[in-house]
C-alpha cells in the first residue's frame, strides 16, 4: 500500500509540473505550435561533402551570383520567426563563425569591427550643454546609428563547378556566403557591398539545425542546410573566374550596357547547363 501510495504522489507531482509549463520538450523550442514537439530539423547532424579527388576533378568554374530575398521563391529566406539575416549576423557576432573580409578567406574582421562596419553616422546639431536655457547656443555633433540585420535583403553566394570525372556528374558546391548592405558615406548611399564573407563549411552545422518555412505543409519543413544543397533559390550571375579577377558589370564591354549586362548572365548560366547536358549520350 505504501509503495502504491508513493507512486500515486510522483505521479501528482509530474502532472502538476507538466501543468505549469515545465515540460522540457518544450523549453526547448522557440516558435512552436505547442501541439507536439518537433524534433526533425533540430536533431539532425551534417553530412559531410563526398571526397574530392583532385584527378577526378576535369572541369571547374568559380561562379559568384546575387540571391534576392525580395523576390517571390527566395521570400522564405526572411520568415520573420527565424530570418537567415538574424541566423548569419548573430553566429558572426557571437564568435561562432568568422567573418572574412573578402572572397580570398584569407583575413577576417572581428565581431566589433563587423558591428562598427554597419554603423551610419549622420551629423546633425544638438542643444549645447553648457548653455540649456539659451536655445541659439547649439553645437555640431555626430550620431552613429547602429547597425540593423533586417536591412540584409541580398546575399551574395561564391561557388564552385566540377566535374567530377570517377562520378560522372557536374555540381555546385557554395564556399561561402556574404551578405550585401549599402553602406552611407557623407550622407550618400552607396551601392551593394558584401558586409562579410561566411564560409559555408563554418555556418552548416548551424543551419542544419534552423527551420525553413514551408509553404505547403508546417509537418514538413526542412532545414536551411537542405535549402542550400539542393538549391531552392533564385539566383542571377554576377561574376565567373577571369584574369581581371572582376565582376562583369566593371567589364569594359559591360559598363554602360545593362541589357548586354544580364544577356551576359544568362549567357554564362546556360553554358554550366549545356556543358553538363553535352556530357551525356542519349
Amino acid at each position: 500500500m505504501y509503495k502504491r501510495n508513493h507512486l500515486n504522489i510522483i505521479f501528482a507531482l509530474a502532472l502538476l509540473v507538466l501543468s505549469l509549463g515545465g515540460n522540457p520538450l518544450i523549453a526547448q523550442s522557440s516558435f512552436e505550435d505547442f501541439t507536439y514537439y518537433k524534433s526533425a530539423v533540430k536533431e539532425r547532424q551534417v553530412v559531410p561533402y563526398r571526397f574530392i579527388r583532385e584527378a577526378n576533378i576535369k572541369y571547374a568554374k568559380r561562379i559568384h551570383r546575387i540571391i534576392d530575398t525580395r523576390e517571390k521563391q527566395n521570400k522564405v529566406m526572411h520568415w520573420p520567426r527565424n530570418p537567415l539575416h538574424k541566423i548569419i549576423y548573430e553566429s558572426v557576432m557571437d564568435g561562432e563563425v568568422k567573418a572574412y573580409r573578402n572572397d580570398s578567406l584569407s583575413s577576417f574582421y572581428t565581431p566589433e569591427e563587423v558591428a562598427e562596419r554597419g554603423i551610419v553616422k549622420e551629423n546633425t546639431t544638438i542643444q549645447d550643454p553648457l548653455y540649456p536655457d539659451d536655445p541659439d547656443m547649439v553645437i555640431d555633433t555626430t550620431i552613429n546609428i547602429p547597425f540593423e540585420s533586417k536591412y540584409i535583403t541580398k546575399y551574395r553566394i561564391m561557388e564552385d563547378w566540377l566535374f567530377d570525372y570517377n562520378y560522372g556528374d557536374f555540381r555546385a558546391r557554395i564556399i561561402a556566403i556574404a551578405p550585401l548592405y549599402r553602406p552611407v558615406v557623407g550622407g550618400v548611399e552607396l551601392g551593394d557591398q558584401p558586409l562579410f564573407y561566411a564560409k559555408l563549411d563554418d555556418l552548416r552545422p548551424i543551419f542544419v539545425n534552423q527551420e525553413l518555412f514551408n509553404r505547403f505543409n508546417d509537418a514538413a519543413r526542412i532545414s536551411f542546410d537542405d535549402f542550400f544543397q539542393m538549391r531552392m533559390f533564385s539566383s542571377y550571375i554576377v561574376k565567373q573566374s577571369n584574369q581581371d579577377d572582376i565582376d562583369l558589370k566593371y567589364m569594359e564591354q559591360f559598363e554602360e550596357d545593362g541589357v548586354r549586362l544580364l544577356l551576359e548572365s544568362d549567357r554564362i548560366k546556360n553554358k554550366l547547363f549545356i556543358l553538363e547536358h553535352d556530357l551525356w549520350e542519349y
